[in-house]
């Protein structure tokens, strides 16, 4: 029962495989990982996320 088991759970994976590597980002990614203005407002949008989160527990 317990070999059964074991031979279910381990799975025979082939190293170097595709699924073993992270994906690569796009240039439009890169592109927006890079641009200080979108990364001024991503700031802006995730502090005000954080602010209304905190004063809705302090009611």
């Amino acid at each position: 029962m317990q070999t059964e088991m074991a031979a279910i759970m381990v799975k025979n994976r082939e190293p170097y495989q595709q699924a073993y590597y992270p994906p690569i980002p796009t240039a439009a990614t890169r592109f927006m990982r890079q641009f200080l203005i979108w990364q001024f407002i991503r700031f802006w949008i995730i502090n005000f996320k954080i602010f209304k989160l905190l004063m809705k527990s302090h009611r």
